[in-house]
């Protein structure tokens, strides 16, 4: 590979647009080559100080359809009837759709930046301030994730309380096959809690709340189909 080749490939890995073939590839590469290393180090903090700048984009309407049905068919089209085979967190789609969404509003910013040389400096973490939506595109949860402070802040906006016996549980949504990490349970409508120590804003794909038993997910993963999400730019 040449070193244009590889300085690309390196920039692609951090912007997360290498398929998981490619993206684990690349990762084994990583682990021989230090240089290669260093050229991903260089790119993230090329770009990380551009999440404070980028805006969210919240996906259209038809994008919380085609969501909705992967992870819960008969919600959306009763004419629909096929099982749902893998946990709405596993879902390939959910995935890809939450990260194009937030690239979209990345590469937005990106392009001039891209012909830039590498940026030297502190790493910038950043705030995910996102409104998480239902399947009609309603706003319904405030979320404000500060990684700086590693607190997230929820505001309730709409959403109504759940039925008997149930809750809301707030998730992170991270890579594709990889579990959420649970944010909690939401109870009340001004909710501040430290981020958990294994979370971190690389891994952050999505916001998502699903409807657990009460108490949250017995499993630690969830259970319950998801009510609300909102993609997070990377």
């Amino acid at each position: 590979m040449s070193a244009e080749e590889r300085d690309m490939r390196a920039a692609e890995f951090v912007l997360g647009t290498l398929d998981g073939e490619q993206r684990r590839a690349f990762e084994k590469q990583m682990d021989h080559d230090p240089a290669l290393r260093d050229l991903v180090n260089l790119w993230e903090a090329r770009l990380v100080g551009l999440n404070d700048t980028t805006s969210v984009v919240q996906p259209p309407q038809r994008v919380w359809i085609e969501i909705e049905r992967v992870i819960a068919p008969g919600a959306v089209d009763d004419a629909v009837q096929a099982p749902l085979k893998t946990p709405w967190w596993q879902s390939l789609m959910l995935w890809r759709m939450t990260t194009a969404a937030a690239l979209l509003a990345l590469l937005a910013v990106l392009v001039p930046v891209l012909t830039q040389g590498p940026v030297q400096g502190p790493e910038a973490l950043p705030v995910y301030d996102v409104v998480l939506r239902d399947t009609q595109d309603q706003p319904q949860w405030m979320v404000v994730c500060d990684w700086r402070a590693r607190e997230v802040a929820v505001s309730r906006v709409a959403a109504a309380a759940p039925a008997a016996g149930k809750a809301h549980e707030l998730w992170l949504v991270r890579g594709e096959g990889v579990a959420p990490i649970s944010l909690g349970v939401l109870s009340g409508n001004e909710i501040q809690r430290s981020l958990p120590a294994n979370a971190t804003w690389r891994d952050t794909k999505a916001l998502a709340v699903s409807l657990e038993p009460a108490g949250g997910s017995p499993t630690g993963v969830p259970t319950g189909p998801v009510l609300y999400a909102a993609p997070v730019s990377i």
